[in-house]
């Protein structure tokens, strides 16, 4: 079988098959990403390039819309709707998110050209005195201490926050830890509650939590697994405008909040336990699998059912699009690869579906978006314009 798959990609790649036998290699192909059967071919330059002339082979042949899979990597469709081009995009393997999570390594992924790398593990931490730590350049191991707490650097990507006996410190004092665009971090506080910040995302928290609660403030993205305390709730506190806060309140349970300043909504997604958000007088209890919106400029909020794994796909390394507006996928782009982008001409009508890697050079991730035909890009220093 793997001889003849052989022999039909040669022929496919060359022009000369034949419809039938187009129809057993598209077959194939199709069966292999529900299988990860090994890929017959020799090379990866041909690999990329029967995956990229199938895909838009299959986009062509699918005309029925279907429920989009939410694994990075199967082929996807395209279709037109009455008031947008959905563009699904199906990830070559070359393109999808690497099966075993690997750290980003952007220095070596772009040190060959002048492409601009993916973000990588980078953040300031602002301690109780003004004074800041640049985290990417600071030493393993104990950075500062702060009240009656002791601030580690573990590794390159984590802080994590330990109690110090005998200090006798009563005042609470507090941290910021903020990550810039194309930049993530993790934190773990002093209580045990683990927090990974997005891009463009800041938290402010106390080193201890000597109180009745445990509150923190969130400005951007961030997901949370929150340890269990019953007698002590955890509170987030997300500012909306000048005057009003959302606060999401839970004892011990794993979330997600999107909640950027430049984005129309902020977004509490519950993955696991419950959580009560409040905003404005209103209350509303989530269950796992559910998600509250805030809509700022109405100051309505509402519950709808949640795709968890578009939620949180940015911790898990890949971008994972559900029918987004293209303005929505390009601030992403933005925060996640530092870059400034401008629109020429009307893609508002535009939204694409789909996922991939959040460690390839934006270069791939932008032809990635183009071969869908939605859309199309020009790159001048770090500054990407989008076209129709």
């Amino acid at each position: 079988m793997k001889d003849n798959i052989s022999q039909l990609i040669e022929k496919y790649l060359d022009g000369t098959i034949t419809p039938a036998e187009e129809k057993t290699l598209m077959d194939w192909y199709q069966h292999r990403n529900q299988t990860d059967a090994e890929w017959p071919s020799d090379t990866v330059d041909e690999e990329e390039t029967v995956r990229l002339r199938m895909l838009m082979r299959l986009h062509q042949q699918m005309e029925a819309p279907v429920a989009a899979p939410k694994t990075p990597g199967r082929i996807l469709y395209y279709l037109s709707a009455a008031a947008s081009v959905i563009v699904i995009l199906g990830i070559a393997a070359y393109f999808i998110y690497p099966r075993l999570h690997p750290a980003p390594k952007p220095a070596a992924i772009a040190q060959a050209t002048n492409d601009i790398g993916p973000g990588s593990n980078k953040a300031i931490l602002t301690l109780d005195n003004g004074d800041k730590v640049v985290l990417e350049d600071a030493k393993n191991g104990v950075i500062s201490q702060q009240g009656n707490a002791a601030v580690n650097k573990t590794d390159s990507a984590n802080l994590l926050y330990n109690n110090v006996a005998g200090q006798g410190t009563t005042a609470v004092v507090y941290n910021t830890i903020s990550t810039p665009y194309g930049g993530q971090y993790q934190v773990t506080l002093q209580d045990g509650t683990k927090v990974w910040l997005n891009a463009g995302s800041s938290l402010r928290f106390p080193t201890t939590f000597p109180g009745s609660e445990r509150q923190v403030q969130l400005s951007g993205e961030a997901y949370f697994e929150v340890a269990k305390d019953k007698t002590k709730p955890f509170l987030v506190t997300v500012n909306t405008t000048s005057d009003r806060s959302m606060t999401v309140q839970v004892l011990g349970t794993h979330f997600n909040i999107n909640a950027y300043p430049d984005e129309q909504h902020h977004i509490t997604t519950l993955l696991e336990g419950s959580v009560k958000v409040n905003y404005d007088h209103t209350n509303l209890l989530l269950v796992p699998g559910k998600e509250a919106i805030l809509h700022k400029i109405s100051g309505k909020m509402d519950i709808k059912e949640a795709d968890t794994e578009e939620a949180v796909a940015w911790k898990n390394g890949y971008f994972l699009f559900n029918n987004d507006k293209i303005e929505n996928v390009m601030r992403q782009i933005s925060r996640w690869y530092n870059v400034e982008v401008t629109y020429q001409g009307d893609v508002s009508k535009k939204a694409i579906g789909g996922s991939l890697s959040r460690y390839k050079n934006v270069s791939e991730i932008l032809r990635m978006l183009e071969l869908t035909g939605a859309v199309h890009f020009k790159t001048e220093g770090r500054r990407i314009t989008v076209m129709p």
